[in-house]
This record gives C-alpha cells, structure tokens and sequence, in this order.
C-alpha cells in the first residue's frame, strides 16, 4: 500500500484542464484530434467518479480550426465546466494589462456562450503568472472583479507541458518502447510532484488546504490520465468541485508576492513563507524525458519556444525566458 500523502488523512483535490485546443502552431500527433484527447480525458473523469472539472483554453487556435469549438461541446455534455483563460495564451509578464484585459474579452466573446452554463465564473491566468508588477496585477484583478470573474489558481502541477514534444517524438518515430517509458515518467512525476507540493503547502499553512490540480488537453495526458488518477486514489486523493476548492483561503487570497517567474499557487506561499521547495520542479527528470528519441528541429526549445512567439506576436511583444527554470 502506498504511503499516504499526509497524516492527517486524505488530500482533497480539484482536478482542471488547460488548453483543450492547445496552443496556436502546434499540432496534434498524427492519429490525435482535440476531439479525441476531450473524449479520453472524459473517459477517464467519468470512470474514476470525478466531480465536474473546469477547462481553461486559450480560443486563438480557433482562427485557423473553427470546428474546435465542437471539444467544448463534448466537454459540457460529459457534464464539465468551461472558464476563460485568455485568447492567445501570452504571459502578463510579456505584455499591458490593457492588451491583456482585451485579451480576456475577446476569448469571452468566442466561448461565451460555455462560460456561461457553468455555476461560477472563473478565470486562470496564462501559464498562472499573475504579473511582474503589482501595477498589472491589480489592473487585471480589477477588471475579472468588474466582470464577475473569479480568479482560479493552480496549487499542485507536474509540469505535464513539458511532456509534449517528446512524447510527439516518441509518436513520430514509432518507438513503442520509449512511447512507454515516457508514459511511466509521466505517471511518476505525477506522484511525485504531489506528494512534494503537498507536504509544501502543509508546511506553509500548518495544515493540508484543498488543493487545485491541473493537466494540459494533450496526446500525452489523454494516453496516461487514467492512470494518474488511478494512482492519486491509490494516494487516497479525496477528489472535489473547483467551487470547494475556491473555499479555502490559501486558493482564494492570492500569496501576497509579485514574481515574475513560473510558479504556482504553493510555490508563491511557499515564497513568501521562506519555506524551501526542493524537487520541484523535477529538473533531473524532465532532463532525462527532454532527451529521449530525439529528431532533428523537434528540440523543446525549438517548438515550445515558437509556441511562446506566437502568443505574443499579436501584441507587438516579446516573450523571454528566465522566467522558466526547468
């Protein structure tokens, strides 16, 4: 039996899901739709009894795919929740808080229509970087409040992003045997990573508060979600609503830091706290996925990274990089 994640008893979790469309120029391994990733994640969701998950996609692949509004209506109707999340997906680090207020506006006038059939509206920050000044932050925080929008932060991640490429890779060049072991690294991380964010936030706030998890609308996620969730009620995740999560303090109150680097909710208030967050990020492991079945022009860096241009490329603006220390 595995050990449990806490001793005093189980960790309850809301699962969510990021970028169902993914991002704008990056495709989906041949074989993978968006629509088949949705309907593999709902599988997995409805086997393992969750309640209602929120999805937070970016809506600038639209433009070029019109019919990947289908996804959120497969998403719905497996009885999910849809916020916003922004059109293309840019950092506030990398751009105003006006273009980025525009921003928030413009994917709502696409998915409208899904926002609006959930019981709360909430909205997740690109990358869930809050802004490198207090100046754009409460810009933006200002507006969701005028809007109605809830700000929903992520407290518990495994860096599953950086799953995409290679797994792509493994697909590309028919390596069954790496495919595999690239899906148990996920699985590993996975467990990993929550029983090190955990104990984290246990340290910081005394206590196990309601933490908010999240997975990306990928190739590798829909191939390896039910396994994930398999392991986390192995680990005797308790799992909830985004709503009760919201409920507890440590995801309401925003840890009261401005950063500019790539953190979440736990690795703020851990911060702030002065409490130290070794292993996460899981450097040594995700050096040893990035590096499996390699392809010429197929490097993180080289698709990744042309991903990172494209979401800014509209607001004149640049991304940069040191904000990411994976």
């Amino acid at each position: 039996m595995a050990e449990p994640l806490s001793p005093h008893g189980p960790i309850k979790l809301a699962m969510s899901v990021d970028d169902l469309f993914q991002f704008r120029g990056l495709p989906y391994p041949e074989g993978y739709t968006a629509q088949r990733v949705v309907r593999s994640l709902c599988k997995a969701f409805e086997r393992y009894n969750l309640p209602p998950v929120y999805s937070f996609s970016n809506t600038s692949p639209t433009e070029d795919d019109a019919t990947l509004f289908d996804v959120l209506d497969i998403w719905s109707e497996a009885g999910n929740h849809v916020g916003n999340h922004a059109h293309y997906h840019a950092s506030l680090n990398w751009v105003t808080s006006a273009q980025y207020i525009a921003d928030i506006q413009r994917s709502e006038t696409l998915i409208e229509r899904w926002i609006d059939r959930a019981p709360t509206r909430y909205f997740r920050y690109c990358l869930d970087m809050w802004g490198d000044t207090p100046e754009k932050t409460n810009d933006v925080q200002a507006y969701l409040a005028s809007a109605g929008y809830l700000p929903a932060p992520v407290s518990c991640w495994f860096y599953d992003a950086q799953f995409i490429v290679p797994y792509w890779r493994t697909l590309l060049t028919g390596d069954d045997q790496a495919r595999h072991w690239v899906q148990d690294k996920i699985v590993e991380a996975a467990v990993a990573q929550l029983r090190s964010q955990t104990a984290i936030a246990r340290k910081v706030h005394g206590r196990d508060p309601v933490h908010i998890g999240l997975m990306h609308g990928t190739a590798a996620m829909a191939d390896t979600a039910e396994r994930i969730i398999e392991a986390y009620m192995a680990l005797g995740v308790e799992f909830v609503t985004l709503e009760e999560a919201m409920r507890d303090p440590a995801n309401a109150i925003h840890p009261p830091i401005t950063t500019k680097m790539f953190r979440n909710t736990t690795q703020k208030w851990a911060e702030f706290a002065g409490v130290e967050t070794e292993g996460t990020p899981p450097r040594e492991l995700l050096a040893e996925v990035r590096a499996v079945s390699p392809v010429e022009g197929m490097s993180e860096e080289e698709i990744l990274g042309t991903i990172m241009f494209n979401t800014v490329q509209p607001f004149g603006a640049q991304p940069t990089f040191d904000e990411f220390d994976w």
